[in-house]
């Protein structure tokens, strides 16, 4: 007896998000290699104040190079810095859920290998995923 056989839709989610994070995940891991090698340290007052539950506001204003609470994507202007390049790493690797949802949303209604509301509902994920990923909708705490 054979298994059956996945969904080509789950196929398409599972290959896009291994391929895309791989990526992120080259990219991190050089920004950090940069950000070490350029004399980079974690600072222990930022630690010690990240232990003591300090907000994220204060974290960025009294540690950061920007001096700020940044916008959602304040790495894209300091991509010479290794930190940022780390960032965009991390972006790239999230980004890749949300490109994956749009083609499984995507895959469902051409193939048509699953019930339609499974399309329905991912794209209702990707428009929110996509929403999010462009800071136009948040959860701030």
């Amino acid at each position: 007896m054979e298994p059956p056989k996945p969904p080509t839709a789950g196929i398409v989610y599972g290959e896009i998000v291994y391929w895309i994070t791989i990526v992120g995940m080259i990219v991190g891991i050089a920004g950090l290699a940069i950000y070490l090698s350029s004399g980079g340290v974690m600072n222990s007052d930022m630690i010690s104040d990240l232990l003591k539950g300090e907000t994220p506001k204060k974290l960025w204003e009294e540690h950061s190079i920007l001096g700020e609470m940044p916008e959602s994507h304040w790495y894209l202007s300091y991509l010479s810095y290794g930190d940022a390049i780390a960032m965009l790493g991390i972006v790239i690797c999230s980004l890749s859920a949300v490109i994956a949802t749009w083609a499984t949303a995507l895959t469902i209604f051409i193939k048509r290998e699953l019930d339609l509301l499974f399309g329905i509902f991912a794209v209702i994920v990707a428009i929110i995923m996509t929403l999010a990923a462009l800071g136009i909708i948040a959860i701030h705490h």
